[in-house]
């Protein structure tokens, strides 16, 4: 019986006893960088189209490309009662906001504009041109500010006044010396293209649909 009890004593005081589990290791993880309330969102370039109305303008309509949040910039074709013509401009935009300034820097051509049209539109009466000019090219130059408005993500409404500088270029310069020399034919008269410089207001109102 001595024998006997001695093996299980002994193995009983060789099992270990019941040790606690390793505490679990906790996981640090990096706190995020705070962010200023100032930083803006990284800005993403927007595609559009912009129609507008306005005089002398007339009606226009262009696509346009906005790759930064203050820059905009926009190319199509504009219809008025003298011609059709191409436009392309830009639009500075120096805040951000539900209403916000925009200012307008625009260049276009109209193709054979007729003559007759733009001398009563220049006196504000019905005027008929006296020489055997009939069609003439034209160019702008508008400098324009104003407002707009977007009450939606991919609508902004705008509008805006501002001065159009015009450069009319006759190509045949002729009529207006033969008929300064009471019509006389002179088969040697040469003239160089005629440029006239005016100046006149601009309206705007338009609306821009972004695609993105």
């Amino acid at each position: 019986m001595l024998l006997l009890g001695l093996p299980l004593g002994s193995a009983s005081a060789q099992e270990p006893e019941d040790e606690d589990p390793p505490p679990e290791t906790e996981v640090t993880r990096p706190a995020p960088a705070p962010v200023s309330p100032d930083t803006e969102p990284e800005w993403k370039t927007r595609f559009g189209a912009r129609l507008l109305v306005g005089a002398p303008d007339g009606m226009g309509a262009a696509l346009l490309i906005h790759p930064r949040s203050w820059l905009r910039v926009h190319a199509g074709a504009a219809r008025n009662s003298l011609g059709i013509g191409v436009r392309a401009g830009v639009d500075l935009l120096p805040v951000r906001l539900l209403v916000s300034p925009v200012l307008g820097l625009e260049y276009g051509h109209t193709f054979r504009a007729d003559y007759g049209r733009l001398l009563t539109r220049l006196h504000g009466q019905p005027t008929t041109p006296v020489t055997g000019i009939r069609q003439v090219d034209y160019d702008q130059l508008n400098i324009s500010v104003g407002l707009e408005f977007s009450p939606w993500r991919h609508v902004t409404f705008f509008g805006g006044a501002g001065i159009s500088y015009w450069f009319l270029g006759v190509r045949d310069a002729t009529a207006f010396i033969r008929e300064a020399e009471a019509g006389e034919e002179d088969p040697s008269l040469t003239a160089r293209p005629l440029l006239i410089n005016i100046s006149s207001p601009v309206v705007r109102l338009g609306l821009i649909v972004y695609f993105n």
